[in-house]
């Protein structure tokens, strides 16, 4: 997998590896999805990052966004205002 901006981010090189593992594997997940294609996805990806007890801080939560911006379709990014919310639950401050 190609490095992309958010990947060189300093925010991203200072994760936990563990975290970055894990927006590593949904940017994969999400790759060219639609929005009803990227909810299940994110729903598992979160029960995942539940059962491993890992949050994110709000600079954290800022790649996360960038990530989905990256990784969804067209008319996923128009959408991408809903998931905003949703992202951000996990958010520790």
């Amino acid at each position: 997998m190609q490095k992309t901006n958010w990947q060189n981010h300093e925010a991203f090189q200072n994760l936990q590896p563990e975290k970055q593992k894990m927006i590593l594997l949904l940017t994969e997940a999400l790759q060219n999805k639609k929005l009803t294609e990227a909810l299940p996805v994110l729903m598992q990806w979160k029960q995942q990052m539940a059962a491993q007890n890992i949050t994110f801080t709000t600079e954290e939560n800022e790649i996360l966004s960038q990530v989905f911006l990256e990784n969804l379709s067209p008319s996923g990014r128009q959408q991408y205002e809903y998931l905003k919310p949703f992202i951000k639950a996990n958010t520790k401050q």
